[in-house]
């Protein structure tokens, strides 16, 4: 059984604050296995402050570890953003599953191309079974990943990513096409992912705020590299 990689994202409206949380989580924990997403809110105050943060991510992960840029692209990912991203040492970006098919396509054919990764981000105002039946079509066009997103809102509402997890399940199983759990996850909340983590249909488990806001992130890390460990019993 392979498990599925810790994956923490770094949602900051202020660069120090970003870095200074990203330098105590490696300091604890360089291992190369974790992900490290610059949220879209990072990126987007980054580039008005005229910040190279991608260049700062790169130069502390310097164990080889996947960076992530999570723009959330929509039309032309590749050719106008993606490219970009990927030739200062991303290694993966987000493009919205919504998005019309053709820039679907050629966020698949640039990643390909670039050797690296691109996950479908299913967030949107369409219900659950909308978004599963758009994860089986995306699993058609060649998608790799598709990431099983309940936002900020959405929580602050009281929603939680279980039943998306379960019915994007439902749709890909068999395929090649693997889920990213994002949003609302604690460490408690991992082992409800173990039957797609057995299934080998986890690609991640992503932590924001759980990590990044916590009194401790190294010590909260440490907690969730436990729990997707514990997912192999």
């Amino acid at each position: 059984m392979r498990l599925p990689r810790l994956w923490v994202a770094y949602d900051f409206t202020s660069m120090d604050s970003c870095l200074s949380v990203l330098d105590k989580i490696v300091a604890a924990h360089p291992d190369p296995g974790i992900i490290h997403e610059i949220g879209r809110p990072t990126l987007m105050n980054a580039v008005l402050e005229g910040f190279p943060i991608v260049r700062e991510f790169r130069r502390r992960l310097s164990a080889g570890q996947l960076v992530v840029a999570d723009f959330k692209g929509f039309d032309v990912p590749y050719s106008a953003e993606g490219q970009f991203y990927y030739r200062h040492g991303v290694g993966m970006i987000t493009v919205m599953a919504s998005a019309p098919d053709e820039a679907i396509d050629e966020a698949v054919a640039g990643a390909r191309e670039a050797r690296a990764a691109v996950a479908f981000d299913l967030m949107s105002h369409q219900s659950d079974a909308a978004k599963a039946l758009r994860a089986r079509a995306l699993a058609g066009r060649g998608a790799q990943l598709v990431s099983c997103h309940t936002g900020w809102n959405e929580q602050a509402a009281g929603k939680q990513p279980d039943e998306l997890l379960e019915r994007v399940f439902a749709e890909i199983r068999g395929t090649d096409t693997q889920m990213v759990a994002m949003g609302g996850i604690t460490p408690e909340r991992v082992r409800r992912l173990r039957p797609y983590a057995k299934a080998g249909a986890l690609f991640a488990v992503v932590a924001g705020a759980a990590i990044t806001r916590a009194d401790d992130p190294a010590a909260v890390t440490k907690r969730f590299l436990e729990e997707i460990t514990a997912l192999a019993a």
